[in-house]
């Protein structure tokens, strides 16, 4: 498990002074971002390797507002030949859970466009993360 600390932003939040349903998407995509980056997969540059998402879901538990403390455990999911899951838990700073991410990424190759293996880089991290290798597909 990877865990990745940040803090609610004032333009996270809603007019109710709430964290905006839409960036609990954007601060898993950050802990992701972190996650990825402790890979090395990203020194050829952002534009070699590409992982969008192709599916994303979330799960509201507890409010954060602004300036709260977030800690969100990044625990991937399962990893397929050209596909990855990652699952996000997102804790306030009395760790009580405030809300749950799900994502799924398809690896891109940059320069053609087209789906790719994923990295044996990325798949040993993924696995070493706690996720148990897919074994066909």
């Amino acid at each position: 498990m990877f865990r990745y600390q940040t803090t609610v932003k004032l333009y996270d939040t809603d007019a109710s002074g709430a964290l905006f349903f839409a960036a609990q998407f954007r601060l898993a995509h950050d802990a992701c971002e972190a996650f990825l980056a402790t890979t090395g997969i990203l020194a050829k540059g952002p534009a070699a390797l590409l992982f969008p998402v192709v599916h994303a879901e979330a799960d509201y538990a507890a409010p954060l507002r602004w300036g709260n403390a977030v800690t969100i455990e990044v625990r991937p999911g399962r990893v397929g030949t050209t596909s990855f899951a990652m699952r996000y838990t997102l804790r306030n700073s009395a760790g009580k859970v405030a809300g749950m991410v799900n994502t799924v990424h398809v690896a891109i190759n940059g320069k053609t466009g087209r789906p790719m293996r994923v990295p044996p880089k990325l798949r040993a991290a993924l696995i070493a993360a706690g996720t148990p290798q897919k074994t066909a597909g």
